[in-house]
């Protein structure tokens, strides 16, 4: 193929120079990226922004008609950035959308481009000095690792919310391979109880919880305190980050070697 494709999302097309029977219009239908490349690639732009501004956390939620969403926002929701698989990164700015397609998030010289486009445009920030890790902010980063890791592995790899619910039955399949974060996930319940009946007030509670998903099936459940569950039990990510020397695709390979490609 020739000159690059336009910036636009949708239906684009470019030049083919190499059309071996003569026929044809020269053009080939543009095709976006598989999924698996968006999903390691939003997940490594929100767990950026979570390593540089440590006050943001990622949410998720399933949308009907607009497929999963991935959420970076601040604890007040006063300002959220979100990931789609078709529609790219949105945000908000003096009240009106913004968007960065696909194509200008895959196609930048480096994904640090997009995060600073986004720290500026909404208001972030760069920062001067980059914030030391928090448990959260290397859970998310983890995840992030995982998910590039596994990009062309032969097994579907993602990432959902396990969602748990204070108020209600809190049983969610995804935790059922994993005692350990059953313990957890009933220690967040009763610590709402809690703080409930100590002061009366409704509570806005953040779900902790991630399952990391191969072929539909959950092989670990991540809680953004900084801990990973798996059939094995619960392992703090921060020791094991501090002792192989803060690399992350080894604390990465620690904590999930064993379903890793």
């Amino acid at each position: 193929m020739s000159d690059a494709a336009s910036n636009d999302s949708g239906n684009s097309f470019v030049t083919n120079n190499d059309d071996d029977d003569g026929g044809g219009d020269g053009f080939e239908e543009y095709n976006p990226p598989a999924d698996r490349f968006l999903t390691a690639q939003l997940w490594w732009i929100a767990s950026e922004l979570v390593r540089r501004h440590p006050h943001l956390r990622i949410s998720g939620h399933e949308v009907p008609g607009d497929g999963r969403l991935v959420i970076v926002h601040d604890e007040q929701d006063g300002m959220s950035i979100q990931w789609d698989l078709v529609g790219g990164c949105k945000y908000l700015v003096n009240g009106v959308v913004t968007s960065i397609s696909w194509i200008e998030m895959m196609a930048a010289i480096s994904p640090h481009e997009t995060v600073k486009r986004i720290e500026v445009a909404t208001g972030l920030g760069i920062p001067k000095a980059t914030p030391v890790t928090t448990p959260r902010s290397l859970t998310y980063r983890v995840m992030a690792s995982a998910l590039a890791t596994a990009v062309d592995d032969r097994h579907d790899w993602y990432a959902m919310p396990a969602p748990m619910n204070p108020d209600d039955d809190p049983d969610c399949a995804y935790f059922r391979p994993f005692p350990t974060a059953i313990e957890a996930r009933d220690a967040y319940v009763l610590a709402v109880d809690e703080q409930l009946a100590a002061t009366g007030r409704s509570i806005h509670f953040f779900q902790p919880f991630w399952a990391l998903l191969r072929n539909l099936e959950p092989i670990a459940i991540f809680d953004a305190a900084g801990v990973i569950h798996t059939v094995m039990g619960a392992t703090e990510l921060m020791p094991a980050y501090e002792y192989i020397d803060r690399k992350l695709a080894l604390t990465t390979a620690r904590v999930l070697g064993p379903y890793l490609p």
